[in-house]
């Protein structure tokens, strides 16, 4: 005989499997639990702030991202590029800072491309504008962007920071005109303007001054290295791009590599992320969560893994909200990697993360999910 229970005794079952439910997902008891990247509910589990998902909202969630994104520069072209500085117009359309180097090298050119899109994904335009001279920029050495408000004027001033040095306009079309007299400190910048004042991070302290002008100091503010015991002993962060989120919650994500990782690139390290709740006193989750991955999916159906996507630029649109991530690319890497290489090797091996030495570097374009 079957039996029938009661509707009190059913609700009753049913909060219970809830409860259970909620019990065994329960991560955290604090937003620094969640990466700063959501809250931390009342029942013990984080609400994640879009693009960001996972139990702890450390993971940048990819959507299919439009073809023209794989290489934002024509893989025709046998030179490389190592990502740019992409900048949002105003008026419409995007901006894209692209230094051009010669093949089989990621360093030594004195010209930075200029192009320009109607979508942040491309296609971009090149060879209309005029190419911008720079400073000789050697390896590992920016380009990255600040807009923002002179202090002076109260006029926009869009700076593209490269190479030590900041090159400043007062249009996206330019002309850049480098600011004399005026550095930042160590190579690979990570700047922010925040606030009035501007900071970047360098090997793992942020700094900040007050001012773009010539002979500007710059003090420490705060240092993510108290957070790197966290880290894996093997990895190394490099690359980091800095910004502030709409709680003005400070984060880092960086890119990270193990030089003993040489197979299996598909599941080698690839990034870190770092956050703050003032920029001072910096955080690292012990279950190293990894914001960004070698997978992509593209709107022609077809699909990349990327042996290694480095320098990472957060895009965040007009509105303020991450949207995309752009990053340098190895453009013909895959699973296996080029262990048997011995330029750029270590340990016996080139690693998953050395190969773009002698494959086709690029800059490429992941859409995030919102």
């Amino acid at each position: 005989m079957m039996k029938i229970l009661a509707p009190a005794v059913i609700t009753a079952l049913v909060c219970q499997v809830h409860s259970a439910s909620l019990s065994a997902e329960a991560v955290c008891t604090a937003d620094l639990n969640c990466s700063l990247n959501g809250v931390c509910s009342t029942q013990g589990v984080c609400v994640c702030d879009a693009p960001w998902k996972g139990p702890s909202c450390g993971v940048l969630s990819y959507k299919v991202t439009p073809a023209s994104g794989r290489s934002l520069y024509p893989e025709s072209d046998p030179r490389n590029t190592w990502n740019g500085a992409i900048i949002q117009d105003p008026n419409g359309g995007y901006h894209l800072y692209n230094p051009i180097y010669a093949a089989g090298t990621l360093g030594g050119t004195t010209t930075m491309l200029h192009a320009t899109a109607d979508n942040v994904t491309g296609p971009y335009r090149w060879g209309v504008l005029p190419d911008i001279t720079i400073d000789e920029l050697g390896s590992f050495n920016g380009p990255k962007s600040v807009v923002y408000t002179d202090a002076d004027t109260n006029k926009t001033v869009y700076s593209l920071w490269l190479g030590g040095g900041v090159y400043i306009a007062d249009n996206l079309d330019g002309p850049f005109k480098k600011l004399d007299g005026f550095t930042y400190p160590g190579a690979n910048p990570a700047p922010l303007w925040h606030e009035g004042a501007f900071y970047t991070d360098y090997a793992g302290v942020v700094y900040t001054t007050p001012r773009l002008v010539a002979g500007a100091k710059w003090t420490q503010y705060g240092k993510i290295t108290a957070a790197y015991g966290g880290v894996p002993e093997e990895w190394i962060a490099e690359d980091p791009d800095m910004f502030v989120d709409k709680r003005g919650n400070w984060h880092v994500i960086n890119h990270a590599y193990n030089p003993h990782e040489w197979q299996n690139c598909a599941s080698s390290a690839l990034s870190t992320h770092f956050f703050s709740p003032d920029g001072k006193t910096w955080h690292f989750l012990p279950q190293v969560i990894q914001p960004y991955s070698h997978t992509v999916q593209y709107d022609d159906g077809t699909s990349w893994m990327f042996v290694t996507i480095e320098r990472p630029n957060t895009f965040f649109n007009e509105k303020g909200v991450l949207t995309h991530i752009h990053l340098a690319a190895d453009l013909v890497g895959g699973d296996a990697g080029c262990g048997n290489r011995t330029n750029h090797s270590h340990f016996g091996h080139c690693p998953c993360d050395n190969c773009k030495y002698a494959d086709h570097g690029g800059t490429t374009i992941i859409a995030l999910g919102l």
